[in-house]
């Protein structure tokens, strides 16, 4: 039996975890994280798959890790697990000051321009407006779904704090780097920052289509109608690490909601949330490496620096994470016989 350890309990991490479970056989697949489920920055995100730039990484790699994100959420959707899992197809419109630029829209349901007669129901204009059907995966679902199929396939799951990789050595054949903000402690990484973000969530059942508009910044504003709820954003702001809600960030979201869908206003709050999005300067992390202690070395798949697209990114990075890792145990068993 091969022992693998997954340092993260957030969607990047269980994700993987879930993959290498399936997927590999002889394999002994082990969580350990400070924090799950509600704990988690997954928790707090909306979850919308929507045509996306990650700076950084290149164009085939990226259309990739969506592509089969998108196919894996589709598969839940077309299920009798959508509901357990939080999946659900949805549809919504972008607005803009400058065309929408994004990649995979050729992946997702669908993405065109808005006509004339969808631009003039809403109460205000932007140069330009994109109409699209995609998937909304709501985490709070999603992450206990994961953490099901991980124990049904035979994995386990500890809550601790890891405080150095070099606690694995010996113990286990391979470590999944899945660390999101505590790369920058747990492995070195200085080129991590947080990016904080806020939202709402409100009851407001009476809406059923996303409307996301760039204000100011890339996608600064969004309503986003969820099984139970609906979500009003929101921020990012880099390097602010706080996660008390700022009443200046919630009158800032309020506003440009209330701006998009006046109904809002009658609206019942039900909370506000703060998470820290893993930022990273070059983009994701995901890569292999040995690395070396005083008592041992033990090779490390990274999986990390997914920024605000973790949920949009997170099957097909975990997808290619498996793959690495199912090459680096070959020479792992070769190098112990």
């Amino acid at each position: 039996m091969r022992n693998i350890v997954v340092i993260g309990g957030g969607v990047i991490g269980l994700s993987t975890a879930v993959n290498i479970q399936e997927t590999i056989p002889n394999v002994q697949v082990t969580v350990i994280a400070e924090h799950f489920e509600e704990e988690t920055t997954s928790h707090v995100a909306a979850g919308i798959f929507r045509p996306y730039i990650h700076p950084g990484v290149s164009q085939e790699r990226i259309r990739t890790w969506i592509g089969d994100s998108f196919a894996h959420c589709s598969k839940i959707i077309n299920s009798a697990e959508a509901v357990e899992a939080g999946m659900m197809r949805l549809s919504g419109y972008f607005f803009g000051r400058q065309p929408y630029v994004g990649e995979g829209k050729d992946i997702i349901y669908d993405f065109r321009h808005a006509t004339e007669i969808e631009k003039s129901s809403f109460p205000i204009r932007f140069p330009y407006t994109d109409f699209f059907t995609s998937a909304l995966v709501e985490c709070r679902f999603y992450l206990p779904f994961l953490m099901k199929k991980l124990k049904k396939a035979g994995g386990l799951i500890e809550r601790r704090r890891v405080e150095s990789l070099e606690e694995f050595v010996g113990k286990y054949h391979m470590v999944m780097n899945c660390s999101g903000n505590g790369a920058f402690t747990l492995v070195g990484d200085q080129t991590m920052y947080p990016v904080r973000g806020q939202i709402y969530r409100v009851k407001a059942p009476w809406l059923k289509h996303a409307v996301l508009a760039s204000f100011d910044n890339p996608i600064d504003a969004y309503i986003i109608p969820c099984k139970d709820d609906v979500v009003l954003g929101g921020c990012r702001q880099q390097n602010r690490a706080d996660l008390t809600v700022d009443k200046f960030d919630s009158k800032s979201i309020w506003d440009r909601c209330i701006a998009m869908e006046p109904s809002l206003k009658y609206a019942e709050i039900i909370s506000e949330n703060v998470g820290l999005r893993p930022g990273r300067k070059g983009g994701v992390r995901l890569e292999t490496e040995v690395m070396t202690f005083p008592i041992g070395s033990i090779k490390v798949v990274h999986n990390y620096g997914h920024e605000g697209s973790g949920v949009l990114l997170s099957w097909g990075c975990a997808k290619e994470a498996t793959q690495l890792a199912a090459t680096e145990l070959v020479t792992v068993m070769q190098a112990k016989l």
